[in-house]
């Protein structure tokens, strides 16, 4: 039967991205705007702290800053679980104004997994909270060296469900548009966004476009995969995007057992899925797991393009033909 929660999570988004790719400029810029009002910032204890002229004299007793637009800045030496529900808990007691969201910014040096699996598995920051999306910042510049040199980067490119492309005003509007088809072939299903000096160039809800209960998109129209037929783009470091789709409805005791496989089968391997299943009760619900951690399927609202049904992102590192093609027969019921 259908996944489901009796109550309405917190928002949690990860923006993550490598050294100087951005990502503290763009969180800088968006904390000091009034649509970002109600949003609790953390910040990764061993992250580029760009904030720090607003924890300046802060004693240990009390992390959190109220800036002048309404967001909070939370710099925290715990475990980001333990933060998250200290900042709940505070909410709740009246002791920090309210907010409906929270941004986690992670170390350029850190891969999102491992706290993705934190959010996941947690059974008590889940009742609270949810993962909603992986915001990836990617230097325009330097942005297709790094992924070409440091594994790391190419991990946080692959788990993304929202790019930002940033620094776009140091490089010409062709090589901007050149690494964007780039980003889109190697995080299939991720919008990637423009960002320059001042900003996101776009007027675009951030969090919207990065949310993972939104409608999955699909690949490119020329890589529509059709019934079990599997294509994939090869990375470095043995990173690969592949795309399956599922050939009608799959019932729900399948689809736990093709998670099971997943987890067993490939495991600290899978670095990322994500996309869109019709299950057994008609619903198309939207699908997304890292590494050992799946998240529930979420019911998704509006109708599903048949060329988006059934359609699967599978995002690994060191997978062989046949650990991919025994995947596809587990959801298949084959396996």
């Amino acid at each position: 039967m259908p996944f489901a929660t009796s109550a309405a999570p917190i928002p949690v988004y990860l923006l993550t991205g490598f050294l100087g790719s951005g990502k503290t400029t763009l969180l800088a810029g968006l904390v000091h705007s009034p649509a970002f009002a109600d949003t609790a910032v953390v910040i990764n204890e061993f992250g580029e702290i760009g904030l720090d002229h607003v924890l300046v004299g802060q004693s240990s007793e009390d992390d959190i800053v109220l800036l002048d637009s309404g967001c909070l800045c939370c710099a925290s030496n715990n475990a980001l679980q333990e933060t998250l529900e200290t900042l709940y808990y505070r909410r709740l007691r009246g002791e920090i104004p309210a907010f409906s969201r929270i941004v986690v910014e992670t170390s350029g040096l850190a891969e999102p997994g491992p706290l993705i699996n934190a959010l996941a598995s947690d059974a008590s920051i889940a009742r609270h909270v949810r993962l909603a999306g992986v915001i990836t910042t990617i230097d325009a510049a330097h942005g297709a060296a790094t992924l070409e040199e440091y594994e790391t980067a190419a991990t946080q490119l692959a788990v993304a469900d929202l790019v930002v492309l940033t620094k776009t005003d140091t490089v010409t509007p062709e090589a901007a548009s050149a690494l964007a088809g780039q980003l889109r072939r190697q995080a299939p299903g991720a919008p990637v966004l423009h960002a320059n000096r001042d900003g996101l160039r776009e007027p675009t809800d951030l969090f919207q476009a990065a949310d993972r209960r939104a409608a999955v998109p699909g690949p490119p129209e020329q890589e529509r995969p059709q019934a079990w037929t599997r294509l994939a783009h090869v990375l470095r470091y043995g990173i690969a995007s592949h795309l399956i789709r599922a050939d009608g409805p799959v019932g729900w005791e399948r689809y736990a057992a093709w998670v099971a496989f997943m987890q067993s089968r490939l495991g600290e391997r899978l670095l990322r899925v994500k996309g869109i299943l019709r299950m057994e009760d008609g619903a198309h619900y939207a699908i997304h797991g890292v590494r050992h951690a799946f998240s529930p399927p979420q019911l998704l609202d509006g109708q599903v393009p048949d060329d988006l049904s059934g359609v699967l992102v599978v995002i690994t590192r060191d997978a062989d033909e046949e650990d991919l093609a025994r995947a596809a027969a587990a959801l298949d019921g084959g396996a």
